[in-house]
């Protein structure tokens, strides 16, 4: 269930061999990302400014602008964060439910959950300000294709791990369906939309619809 293949933030042994300047240098981008995707998250994308991340941050703007010398490249710096922290989510949260049919219906409660964190708020904005901001819309792309990928070979692994067969990639088709309804209705109940449990209920009968007829014992 990965959402990107946004390699890890965790330093490389290279890294770690160039000595405290690349720990202090790390520790900056670590709280330079998380403030970004809290002023995201809490104030929307048009307040995201490289002045204010680095004031949320605790950090001098100079400090930012040497690690994210746009305020595209921070906002596309974050993408990727965000993603790979909300895969990370799911994937800790799966690990706590029954292998098998209970874990593979468990995702819809999980991958709800995260969506009710920061980092999934902050990719919200993110997508949605794709669509009036001409620089960010010329340069998300390829971050866009990198989660797709991210979510079809997760996708695939944990239906395989499920006992499921994946004719034709459709685990990752039905995964994408359930994470298009997620996230719009994370929008909608963002704006009052009401209760989202019985929406919830119906996307975990599809889900065990899907499991159930996609089983490689079923006989089907």
């Amino acid at each position: 269930m990965k959402a990107s293949s946004t390699p890890s933030l965790d330093p490389s042994p290279g890294a770690g061999a160039r000595g405290p300047n690349a720990a202090r240098r790390l520790a900056t981008r670590g709280k330079i990302l998380a403030a970004a995707v809290r002023c995201l998250a809490e104030e929307g994308y048009a307040q995201t400014s490289t002045v204010r991340v680095a004031t949320l941050a605790r950090v001098a703007r100079g400090s930012l602008l040497h690690q994210f010398p746009t305020r595209i490249d921070l906002i596309l710096a974050v993408a990727d964060h965000a993603a790979q922290q909300q895969g990370d989510f799911i994937r800790e949260g799966l690990a706590k439910a029954p292998a098998g049919r209970e874990r593979y219906l468990a995702s819809i409660d999980v991958t709800w959950a995260a969506f009710q964190r920061p980092e999934s708020r902050a990719l919200i904005e993110i997508i949605v300000a794709a669509r009036y901001d001409p620089e960010l819309a010329a340069s998300i792309p390829d971050f866009g294709q990198r989660f797709a990928e991210g979510v079809s070979r997760g996708a695939h692994r944990f239906a395989e791990a499920s006992g499921l067969r994946d004719d034709n990639g459709e685990a990752a088709a039905e995964r994408r369906l359930i994470l298009v309804a997620l996230r719009g209705l994370a929008v909608e109940t963002s704006l009052g939309g009401g209760d989202p449990q019985a929406v919830l209920a119906l996307l975990k009968r599809i889900r065990a619809e899907f499991y159930d007829s996609h089983l490689v014992d079923s006989g089907s």
